[in-house]
C-alpha cells in the first residue's frame, strides 16, 4: 500500500481530533487551567507529528531525485 503525504496528514489530524474530542467530554469535570495544558500539549505532539511526516516526505523527495514519493514501502513490482 502507498501512503502519500496528503493522506498521512489526514491520518495525523483525525488522531488530533478524536483525543481533542475526548478533552472535550471531560470539559464539565476538569479545571479550565488544566485543560488548557492539555490542549497545549496535544497541539505541540500534533506539530512534532507534522514535522516528522514533511521531514520523511523530504528525504525521500531528495533520495528519489523529485519524482513521485511514497512514504511508505510498497511491495516490490515484477518483472
Amino acid at each position: 500500500m502507498e501512503f502519500i503525504k496528503n493522506e498521512l496528514i489526514d491520518e495525523v489530524l483525525q488522531k488530533y481530533f478524536a483525543t481533542f474530542s475526548i478533552t472535550l467530554d471531560t470539559a464539565e469535570f476538569v479545571p479550565d487551567k488544566y485543560g488548557r495544558k492539555i490542549h497545549k500539549f496535544i497541539f505541540k505532539n500534533m506539530k512534532k507529528k507534522f514535522r516528522e511526516v514533511n521531514r520523511a516526505y523530504k528525504q525521500k523527495k531528495k533520495q528519489t531525485g523529485g519524482e513521485a514519493v511514497s512514504l511508505r514501502a510498497s511491495p516490490p513490482v515484477a518483472k
